[in-house]
């Protein structure tokens, strides 16, 4: 089973996706057909109409309790309900029971890539030169904070105002980096219980190789530091042939620490 730290961090991640549901609108959430579930120990975020796994996945399997055949066929089921042919089940490995397994299997999962959970205790951010003026920024500038995550992350522009309505919830420390006026990469900072949360890194292609994911980071950790967080807790893909994850080095760079690797089962294309 998960220790305190890392059931904490599941907590963490889960409660930071939970405000994307939390600080929705009703025409959002009707328009992305986006709906929440608490099944035991997991939450299922849910989208009908965008496909993206940022939004589809459910979170928490055997936190609390150990993961049962019930929950795994239960969240499936919530998914197939509504149509969404694509989601993550994020779940780790070494505490599934052979029952548990089974019926991932039965259901047609099958293993993604892993996704990487990295922590950082908090000192001071290592220095990062860029040419862009960093700045955390309100609702105002919400919309560009959305366009340009959304764009980098292959999300629809119907999500754009889901992840402009973060900057609702106060938790959410959302910077951008600037070319003069211009927008020009993002990054999240969500605080709660003395942890901080690292998200929705994310640059423009225009202006990329110039220091943006670096400075931002590093002002995300500062701002961190002054919330007296006890620890720093970010994630990304691991890397696999051909797709070598440069987000991973760039964490690895600003402090961080490999943590816990989860798995994620989705179901398998069909062919």
């Amino acid at each position: 089973m998960l220790n305190d730290t890392e059931r904490a961090a599941e907590a963490l991640e889960r409660a930071a996706l939970k405000s994307l549901y939390d600080n929705s609108s009703q025409k959002v959430r009707a328009d992305l057909g986006l709906r929440l579930f608490e099944i035991e120990d997991v939450m299922a975020l849910v989208s009908s109409k965008d496909p993206s796994i940022i939004i589809n996945r459910a979170i928490g399997l055997g936190t609390q309790t150990p993961a049962t055949p019930e929950t795994i066929r239960a969240v499936c089921g919530v998914y197939g309900e509504h149509g969404c042919g694509g989601f993550f089940l994020h779940a780790f490995d070494e505490d599934l029971s052979d029952e548990a397994r089974a019926a991932i299997e039965e259901l047609g999962l099958v293993r993604r890539r892993n996704w990487m959970k990295f922590i950082r205790d908090p000192g001071p951010p290592h220095a990062v030169p860029t040419d862009l003026r960093i700045e955390e920024v309100r609702s105002a500038d919400a919309d560009d904070f959305a366009r340009i995550a959304c764009d980098s992350f292959e999300m629809s522009p119907a999500t754009r105002p889901l992840v402009a309505g973060l900057a609702h919830d106060p938790r959410w420390h959302l910077f951008l980096s600037f070319d003069g006026e211009t927008p020009a990469g993002t990054g999240g900072l969500f605080v709660d219980h003395g942890f901080g949360w690292l998200d929705w890194g994310a640059t423009d292609l225009h202006f990329r190789r110039r220091g943006s994911q670096g400075a931002i980071m590093a002002a995300r950790i500062a701002l961190a530091r002054a919330f007296h967080c006890k620890h720093l807790i970010t994630e990304t893909g691991e890397a696999v042939e051909g797709d070598p994850q440069h987000s991973y080095g760039n964490i690895l760079r600003a402090g961080f620490r490999e943590f816990k690797s989860r798995a994620n089962y989705a179901p398998a294309p069909v062919s």
